[in-house]
């Protein structure tokens, strides 16, 4: 069973490879430090909803508020759909690992 729920975001750009990812869980610093060994991570702490962006060396994107479940994802133009199912094998495995830490 998925970790997660996915829908593609529908917006006035036609080709945007743009994903909406609902977690089970919220993502809180402890799960968004996971990315750190495969992204450059951004906090915005001084925002009125704190905030993160993590770029992917293939070019996609995460954005989304910390503590929330919700995050939004950006794939780049060129090669859309594998960098999609590489980002969801690398969420899974993150998302395991974090439910796998809770349990102990």
């Amino acid at each position: 069973m998925k970790q997660y729920e996915c829908r593609k975001v529908e917006n006035c750009f036609s080709g945007a490879n743009i994903y909406e990812y609902r977690l089970r869980i919220k993502a809180d610093e402890g799960f968004l430090e996971s990315f750190t060994s495969v992204a450059s991570l951004k906090y915005y702490k001084n925002f009125p909803r704190p905030c993160f962006q993590a770029t992917l060396s293939d070019g996609t994107t995460l954005k989304g508020v910390i503590a929330d479940s919700v995050i939004r994802v950006s794939f780049p133009d060129n090669q859309p759909h594998s960098s999609k199912d590489n980002f969801e094998t690398l969420l899974e495995n993150l998302l395991k690992q974090q439910a796998d830490g809770r349990e102990r």
